[in-house]
């Protein structure tokens, strides 16, 4: 599932993008006029819902019950919940700040989904909205379970430092970004007091690999302004052409993991299960198919498109799990 860090919007952001622009002037001139009030350009509601990425915040805490359930821990505990709350509102201030972060390099990629760069969204506004989401996951983490909150924090941590000190590692940003995706599992195991059963380790190994060709993909369309700004990732220091191979590569890889678990003794109520195969088999082929379609064409624009697709073939896995699990509860 989603991370709080992944540097990437989904279906709100690429409906704007589908959009005639409302502001007509160039990038350039929007953004020094950043710090100017709203004049009620665009919706304010969905622009601030497309600066913290919502849908991924979203994912990001069901994330944290699925790997409540996954570990077979007390689902409805209220460390569950609490746990789940505080990724929601730090996911939603990391991609705040993220998108200040990145300004530079989003205006030198032209992004007018971005809301900073559109005009709907002022610079203060973003970094209100940060500051008060990192709050109010404060507030939630202080009522949770300690261990759950430990990872919550670093993971922030490290988002934050990375985006001020760490941008030219590579391929770190992919690697760490990725690791996000089964982060949000293992927060909802200890948050849980869940175990390491085998299907939850495979699950966070299948996540990764996933997430992996997620952010080596979504990498290629910022790639000019990454290599202006000097972030290392595996795109700009390999190129478009090996990057979407190197995805595509890693989606198969994903949903073969996934149907795996039909044929594999790890988990008996997945294991034969015809139900379960009957979700994952189109789940595989979609996420090879977006592999095929990437290496078929990968500019930034069809990047942006094939990207909603990725994230919802990732996100429907994990539900197919725990909907083959939760039906043959006996």
């Amino acid at each position: 599932m989603n991370p709080f860090t992944a540097n990437s919007d989904w279906t709100i952001s690429e409906r704007s993008m589908a959009q005639p622009p409302t502001d007509t002037r160039p990038v350039d001139a929007r953004i020094d006029n950043l710090s100017a009030p709203d004049t009620g350009r665009g919706n304010a509601i969905l622009a601030l819902l497309r600066l913290v990425r919502i849908e991924y915040a979203v994912s990001g805490a069901l994330g944290v019950f699925l790997g409540a359930y996954l570990s077979g821990g007390r689902l409805t505990a209220s460390p569950v919940l609490l746990s789940a709350a505080a990724v929601l509102f730090i996911a939603m201030g990391c991609y705040a700040f993220d998108d200040l972060a990145d300004l530079e390099c989003d205006r030198h990629n032209q992004r007018a989904d971005r809301p900073l760069l559109s005009g709907d969204i002022t610079t203060r506004t973003a970094q209100g909205t940060g500051v008060i989401s990192f709050v109010m996951a404060l507030i939630t983490l202080a009522s949770s379970s300690a261990l759950a909150g430990m990872p919550i924090v670093l993971g922030a941590g490290v988002a934050l430092v990375y985006n001020k000190w760490l941008q030219g590692l590579c391929p770190l940003k992919n690697v760490l970004f990725a690791g996000v995706f089964p982060t949000v599992l293992l927060i909802g195991l200890l948050a849980a007091e869940g175990s390491l059963r085998p299907v939850f380790l495979y699950v966070v190994a299948l996540m990764f690999v996933a997430g992996l060709g997620f952010e080596t993909m979504i990498d290629i369309a910022d790639i000019d302004g990454d290599r202006t700004r000097g972030v290392a990732s595996f795109a700009t220091r390999y190129g478009g052409n090996v990057s979407a191979l190197t995805a595509a590569i890693l989606f198969v890889a994903a949903g073969i993991l996934a149907l795996l678990l039909f044929f594999l003794p790890l988990e008996p109520r997945l294991w034969g299960d015809l139900l379960y195969f009957t979700l994952a088999i189109p789940l595989a082929a979609f996420l090879a198919l977006t592999g095929v379609e990437l290496l078929r064409d990968f500019s930034p624009h069809r990047v942006l498109v094939l990207k909603r697709y990725a994230f919802l073939a990732i996100n429907s896995v994990g539900f197919a799990i725990a909907i083959g699990m939760i039906a043959n509860v006996h």
